[in-house]
């Protein structure tokens, strides 16, 4: 199979691409330039406003330290600033977005690392704080970079013509990608007419395949099942691909998140160190604090473990930190290699229990082959190792995409990486576009009301509920119309169709100036969704809003006719056509004009309102 090369870029005018990771700890920004007649390259943003001088690492705490006041002291990764007594230090604020359907056990997990709360207006601002900050970095970067290679560069000439890919983990949704688009905006990468344009989005799945597409080229021989295992901060993303005849690729297993990223390994060491030292000189909060910070650094205990054969030594203070009693000495303790191997190891089983399902779940017959673990966590040479171990019986071939283009990184001396390839993987998606089909993580409908039938048991023992419309007949509310199954496959142009029937007495009709529908998702276990959502009524979840107005053409297609009473009522027919396959959800009405189908796009609005 000949390997696909990147494409000529086919416009008139020069344009930009940026790629911007926000991850849970790390974020990075990368970009193209896309100049008429040449193949873009990807670049990363390698030096942030605030540090000293460029270092040639792509990434950049997702830190931001403010004043008490709520005014910004400064986004640069400066731990000095965020630990001033006046200043509140904003991190790990990427989870808070994290959608409200999650299972107990790990709301609890992410509660306990959000104390004290804050409310949904101060997370927002810190988003579009961030944003500021990485758009601000990523132009004064660009100019410098793009005028040593063409002196006649100027910002004026792409300005209008930027496109921003936003990335975010498999669990999140359209109110997720909603909410960060407003931030965007917020921050003044676009102005609000041009965001739905100018503002795309994909899973930081996704993007990590094209990354390791790129960098291992040899992947698009490969006929069997690729496993993209994205091992962040604050989530694993799982997401399962084969090729598609034409050489591109199809999601073959429906993407799963796990809630079990590398600050959870983090977040039991500090649980163990405050038990351990609670009654020692060094047990206050502050000091175990400090432990955990020095836990996590790129040179501390985490990053650099690789098995529990030999101990660890924590390095959390200064010289005259001393406390035999516990074993404290020169600011430093000893761990054993067993304990930190106990703080990996639920993640270590929930990411093999996640890779074991993808593998179950994989559809047409196909076999994994690869496993191709990416994100800073997946750097650790410890979780490779037991990775790699684990299913290696099963001929399985575990590969990082960095240990390909370095055979030295595989030893972690620098343990942060050097490139952000979420970043990189956003904009190679937004150039390439690889894949073409997704597997529908869960079964997504609409709410609708089902004309009465007495002699129907399941109508009849509703009957409490129903109620007469406007053309006289009795309906009762609360039925479910699947749209799309759970684990269906969806190629970008599958359409998802339903027939809307809108009655109107005339006075709705003269104010009627939109409709609107809730979308729905089933989150249940069963894989055909109850016809009746009171059945299951936990599992059914509003997801937006979609809204259409009702333009001069739609009102055109209205019909009037009276019920029994003679009383006048309108009639309107239309199709609500939904594509699923898209990294965004796309929405359209359609109706039959003169014998030709006409569409009007609709809003997809997070707001949650009453049908």
């Amino acid at each position: 199979m000949t390997i696909p090369q990147r494409k000529f870029y086919t416009g008139t005018e020069k344009s930009l691409v940026i790629g911007i990771d926000i991850g849970t700890t790390l974020s990075g920004v990368s970009y193209a330039l896309r100049e008429p007649g040449k193949v873009p390259r990807i670049q990363p943003v390698t030096r942030f406003s605030g540090q000293k001088e460029e270092n040639s690492n792509s990434k950049v705490p997702s830190v931001v330290s403010y004043y008490q006041d709520g005014n910004i002291i400064d986004t640069a990764p400066d731990e000095g600033l965020s630990e001033m007594e006046s200043a509140r230090r904003a991190q790990w604020f990427k989870l808070r977005l994290w959608p409200p359907y999650l299972d107990a056990d790990k709301r609890s997990q992410l509660e306990k690392l959000w104390s004290p709360p804050e409310p949904a207006e101060a997370v927002f601002q810190v988003f579009a704080d961030f944003l500021q900050y990485l758009f601000k970095s990523a132009k004064e970067y660009i100019i410098e970079s793009e005028i040593k290679l063409d002196p006649t560069f100027t910002w004026s000439t792409i300005e209008r013509n930027i496109f921003f890919v936003l990335t975010h983990p498999n669990g999140w949704e359209g109110k997720q990608q909603s909410q960060i688009r407003d931030a965007a905006v917020a921050a003044g990468l676009v102005n609000s007419s041009a965001a739905a344009n100018q503002i795309t989005f994909v899973t930081e799945g996704e993007a990590n395949l094209h990354f390791c597409l790129e960098k291992i080229p040899e992947l698009h021989q490969e006929s069997g099942g690729l496993l993209v295992v994205d091992c962040g901060g604050g989530t694993i993303g799982l997401n399962t691909y084969s090729q598609t005849e034409n050489g591109g690729f199809k999601e073959i297993a429906s993407p799963d998140c796990l809630v079990q990223g590398s600050i959870f390994v983090t977040s039991r060491a500090r649980d163990y160190f405050k038990g351990k030292f609670k009654d020692s000189t060094f047990g206050t909060d502050d000091d175990v604090e400090a432990m955990a910070r020095a836990f996590d650094k790129p040179d501390g205990v985490k990053c650099m473990f690789q098995g529990p054969n030999k101990p660890s030594f924590v390095n959390f203070g200064c010289l005259r930190y001393n406390d035999k009693k516990y074993g404290i000495s020169g600011g430093k303790f000893k761990i054993e290699g067993a304990q930190v191997a106990k703080f990996f190891e639920p993640a270590v089983q929930d990411i093999i229990t996640g890779i074991k399902k993808q593998c179950r779940n994989a559809k047409d017959g196909v076999s994994i082959t690869h496993i191709l673990l990416v994100g800073g966590f997946g750097r650790s040479q410890y979780l490779f190792t037991k990775l790699s171990d684990y299913f290696k019986t099963s001929g399985i071939v575990v590969r990082r995409p960095n240990d390909d283009q370095d055979p030295s990184s595989c030893h972690l001396k620098v343990t942060a990486g050097r490139r952000k390839e979420v970043a990189d993987g956003a904009v190679s998606w937004y150039l390439d576009r690889c894949v073409s089909a997704r597997v529908a993580r869960y079964s997504y409908g609409v709410a609708v009301d089902l004309e009465f039938d007495p002699s129907n048991p399941e109508h009849a023992c509703r009957e409490s509920t129903k109620f007469t419309y406007v053309n006289g007949k009795s309906f009762i509310p609360g039925g479910f119309l699947t749209m799309l199954k759970r684990d269906a496959g969806v190629f970008e142009t599958t359409e998802s169709r339903r027939s809307l029937r809108i009655l109107f007495t005339q006075h709705e009709y003269s104010r009627c100036s939109s409709i609107h529908t809730n979308l729905k998702c089933y989150r249940g276990q069963v894989d055909d969704p109850p016809k009746w959502i009171d059945l299951e009524p936990n599992s059914f979840h509003d997801l937006c809003t979609i809204q259409a107005n009702m333009t001069r053409n739609i009102k055109r297609n209205m019909k009037w006719l009276r019920d029994s009473d003679s009383k006048l009522f309108y009639e309107l027919n239309l199709d609500l056509v939904i594509l699923f396959g898209s990294t965004e959800l796309k929405v359209y009405i359609a109706w039959q004009e003169n014998g030709t189908e006409k569409r009007y796009a609709c809003s997809v609005d997070d707001g949650i309102r009453d049908s």
